[in-house]
């Protein structure tokens, strides 16, 4: 063989050599498909995008990420389903989106159990590991408990300063919890799904709701309610909620990516909604909402200590196992 033909051969397998390695390197590309219900511009949605672009850098593009927002996908409830079933990876949720599963977990958006927002983060990263137990039978996996801060209550209609101010209100809750504490403080509770809130506020379905100042904001609730009163009365919370047997099915190099970059992000989004709590609340202050204190938040907490008491004597052992766990931290 000539030397030129020696030469032609070598860069010829050489070709073959470089593309059957693309193609395997393309073969083992990873998809991490993420959603959450809440808007790109709220910290929950910023720190999702932090930590699938946190994925996408730490595993060197052998995971894709791709991330959705306020429903793109669907409801909570859908895209958790999803998540269960495979289309997706990672979902944010906690309550509204598992307890249908296990009904208890919306015990941590019970009223009045957390002090601060950094006591409910203890609370969360004490039992990330308990939750986790609960969900893995559903194929779930909890990790990055994330503070959405405290709630105050929106409505259309009037300043709430009592608990009887609540009387006649139809106030929206995401799951059975926030409908049955409604319901204690003399309000009508039902629940309507996040996308629809705004619409369901400007056709009179609902006269209001409750979240977070940086919620409220991010989904431009106050265009359509004008009232917020600072009863601090939940503080809600979700977790990265991760494909149970998708996370195992990864290598273990990068099942410690994707846990690593869990927790810079649920730490980057915990640190930026205590600072964005404050700045929502001045904004929609200044764009005309009519913001007020209550007479006694003491007044709300003993309405509703009956309510708490009873109502997980009634659910039974396993809701008094957890509830007892999530208040033994301090």
């Amino acid at each position: 063989m000539s030397a030129r033909k020696m030469v032609v051969t070598l860069f010829a397998a050489i070709f073959v050599l470089a593309l059957a390695g693309a193609v395997e390197v393309q073969a083992q590309t990873i998809t991490m498909r993420t959603s959450t219900p809440l808007s790109q511009y709220g910290s929950v949605g910023k720190g999702l995008k932090m930590f699938a672009d946190l994925v996408a850098e730490g595993s060197g593009g052998r995971i894709k990420t791709t991330v959705n927002y306020a429903g793109e996908l669907g409801s909570q409830r859908e895209t958790v389903e999803m998540l269960r079933d495979g289309s997706l990876e990672v979902v944010t949720t906690l309550a509204t989106g598992t307890a249908s599963w296990v009904p208890q977990l919306g015990l941590f958006e019970f009223p009045y159990i957390y002090k601060d927002e950094a006591h409910l983060v203890r609370v969360l990263n004490a039992l990330e590991g308990e939750v986790s137990r609960l969900l893995a039978p559903h194929n779930f996996i909890a990790v990055g408990g994330q503070n959405m801060g405290f709630r105050h209550m929106m409505n259309r209609r009037k300043p709430i300063v009592r608990v009887a101010d609540l009387k006649g209100l139809k106030m929206r809750g995401p799951n059975p919890v926030y409908v049955g504490m409604f319901n204690a403080l003399g309000a009508s509770g039902m629940t309507t799904d996040w996308s629809e809130i705004y619409t369901a506020l400007q056709t009179g379905v609902i006269d209001g709701l409750e979240a977070s100042p940086d919620m409220l904001l991010s989904m431009k609730f106050h265009e359509q309610a004008k009232y917020l009163s600072k009863t601090n009365h939940i503080a809600a919370c979700v977790y990265y909620m991760l494909r149970k047997n998708w996370y195992e099915g990864l290598p273990k190099d990068l099942q410690g990516v994707v846990m690593k970059a869990a927790r810079e992000a649920a730490a980057y989004q915990n640190k930026l909604d205590v600072e964005a709590q404050g700045a929502a609340l001045q904004k929609m202050a200044a764009e005309g909402l009519q913001v007020n204190e209550v007479a006694s938040v003491k007044e709300f907490q003993t309405v509703l200590e009956s309510f708490k008491a009873s109502y997980v004597k009634e659910k039974g052992s396993q809701w008094k196992e957890l509830y007892d766990k999530i208040v033994a931290v301090q």
